[in-house]
């Protein structure tokens, strides 16, 4: 029998595949582009069209899809996210209507401009006409598509992702610092939960031993950190330069961002990421944690203590 990865030459399927490679486990990578992970088997597939004769007949003997796959890039194209995002999970669906799926999608899809504070699952997917931006969108809408097709599914809903190899937030907050100095939206104040790839793994696979387990979870480290605090812990982990945190006013910074997304699409270098992290971190963002710890039975590592603490 076989477990698939979608997306196992992105930094999440990657992980997941590394680690079920480590298991008595025929893993494959299904995409386009073969990850070259030892011990993982390639399918070439393109999730954006329907399944060809070889995925159908290697769905045959698949007890469990793990789709990863997705665009980690928030400054994507529209209709590329909805084509790989909500086109590419209907066909994933479709493909495996006998396995089981485990789904891995992301807190984006709660309102994305106001506080969370302790959110329970239920609490998303927002309706996705309520989003602005089509990342947080086609991530609701392919939730909405699991829930409505494979009410069996477990759907995975880390918060924001750190750890070796990740390349949106923390080496987004590396490169704005500026002379030594990073500013952050009210001083780094807000409490967030973060997620550190080692854990959402550990929820991934805890997916497969906890076969009953269905619905949403959301997947974090187990208490929220201040997120000054967080980034300085990480920052003196991974050897990057040290910075002094310093605040800068909620609305300055989102005029600051909306002005810059502005002059660069003048210029044909339009990115939405500046503005979207912008946006996240403005907010306190924490996550109810409790389904991850009842249900799936894991207990997850607080990465982020300071050195004196651990």
């Amino acid at each position: 029998m076989a477990v698939i990865v979608t997306g196992a030459s992105g930094f999440i399927g990657g992980a997941i595949a590394r680690a079920l490679a480590t298991r008595d486990e025929t893993v494959y990578a299904l995409g386009r582009r073969d990850p070259e992970i030892p011990g993982v088997n390639f399918q070439a597939w393109d999730i954006t069209e329907p399944a060809d004769g070889a995925v159908k007949t290697l769905a045959k003997k698949t007890t469990v899809v793990f789709h990863c796959a997705g665009i980690s890039k928030v400054n994507a194209d529209d209709d590329e996210l909805y084509a790989v995002k909500v086109t590419g999970t209907r066909n994933v669906l479709d493909a495996f209507p006998k396995a089981r799926v485990v789904h891995i999608s992301s807190t984006t899809v709660y309102s994305s401009i106001v506080h969370h504070a302790d959110l329970w699952e239920e609490a998303g997917p927002k309706d996705p006409n309520d989003f602005h931006d089509a990342y947080s969108r086609t991530h609701a809408l392919a939730e909405q598509l699991v829930t409505r097709i494979r009410p069996d599914a477990a759907i995975l809903r880390p918060a924001a992702i750190y750890g070796p190899g990740e390349s949106m937030l923390m080496p987004y907050l590396s490169r704005a610092a500026k002379n030594g100095v990073l500013r952050l939206p009210g001083g780094g104040r807000q409490k967030i939960t973060l997620t550190h790839i080692d854990n959402l793994v550990r929820a991934a696979i805890a997916c497969v031993d906890v076969p009953s387990a269905s619905g949403p979870f959301n997947i974090g480290d187990p208490t929220p950190y201040k997120l000054k605090d967080a980034v300085s812990t990480h920052f003196a982990r991974m050897e990057y330069e040290p910075v002094v945190i310093e605040g800068i006013a909620k609305d300055r910074a989102l005029f600051a961002a909306k002005l810059g997304l502005k002059i660069k699409t003048f210029f044909n270098r339009g990115n939405r990421t500046e503005l979207f992290l912008v946006e996240y971190l403005q907010f306190d963002r924490t996550y109810n944690l409790t389904r991850q710890q009842r249900v799936l039975g894991i207990s997850t590592t607080q990465f982020l203590l300071p050195s004196r603490f651990q």
